[in-house]
């Protein structure tokens, strides 16, 4: 379950390569599925960002590191 002031890394997006291993701490919720984030570390830390919930690896499922969304490159 995601927590308020809980850390968390992003899923991946399949099929592209992304290397974005910083670590976001959830500082408030907007809307039911969606949190604010502050990044902690990296050359942009304390930088404010909003995700939805499904987009952060949950500790509950430490092997769901996928997102399911599909980026289409045309």
């Amino acid at each position: 379950m995601i927590e308020l002031n809980g850390i968390y890394k992003l899923k991946l997006i399949r099929n592209i390569k992304c290397n974005d291993t910083s670590d976001y701490q959830v500082i408030g919720f907007s809307e039911k599925d969606t949190v604010i984030c502050k990044k902690l570390n990296g050359e942009d830390a304390g930088i404010l960002y909003l995700f939805m919930k499904d987009f952060l690896i949950d500790p509950e499922k430490p092997d769901d590191i996928y997102s399911n969304l599909i980026v289409e490159r045309g």
